[in-house]
């Protein structure tokens, strides 16, 4: 999965992403962790290696970023974000 390639842009402000949806002309922020995600979401990845990156980056439990993950691409699927291969 990745990011939808059209219509969608943002910024990256101390650390934090403010995302334009110009499709549906919706503004959304991400934390710290989203920000990574989303950086990581710029080309194809899998869930196996978001969680490896949230683990790497925080040092959360394993189990954790695995949820973390989970329902941040419910999140980014519920909006139409990601594309599927």
């Amino acid at each position: 999965m990745r990011l939808r390639g059209d219509n969608l842009t943002w910024r990256e402000i101390d650390g934090d992403l403010v995302i334009l949806d110009l499709r549906s002309s919706t503004y959304l922020t991400a934390n710290a962790s989203a920000t990574l995600l989303m950086k990581q979401l710029i080309e194809e990845r899998s869930a196996g290696e978001l969680v490896h990156s949230l683990v790497t980056a925080f040092g959360i439990r394993q189990q954790q970023a695995e949820h973390d993950v989970q329902a941040f691409l419910d999140d980014l699927e519920g909006s139409d974000l990601l594309e599927t291969a």
